[in-house]
């Protein structure tokens, strides 16, 4: 019985302990840093979706050319032979 009365009281004081680790305070500074986070992302993803406008309207790559694709694979003599 004495045992189970003091593990009841353990229970309590931890439940007890571990309440204001979980209250959602604005002095916390857990708080601060998941409202920065926050504050940061949108700031990042406003900056990916101004890129991605400026790279939609822009023209496409030119295609790039082989300036020695008729040289690659030899002449039409060579071929018939």
């Amino acid at each position: 019985m004495k045992r189970i009365a003091m593990g009841a009281l353990l229970l309590a004081f931890l439940a007890g302990m571990a309440s204001p680790l979980y209250a959602e305070d604005k002095e916390n500074p857990y708080v601060k840093t998941r409202e920065q986070q926050k504050k940061e992302s949108e700031e990042a993803e406003q900056a990916y979706q101004k890129t991605l406008k400026a790279t939609r309207g822009a023209d496409p790559a030119p295609v790039k050319t082989d300036p020695w694709a008729n040289m690659r694979g030899g002449t039409d003599a060579s071929k018939s032979k």
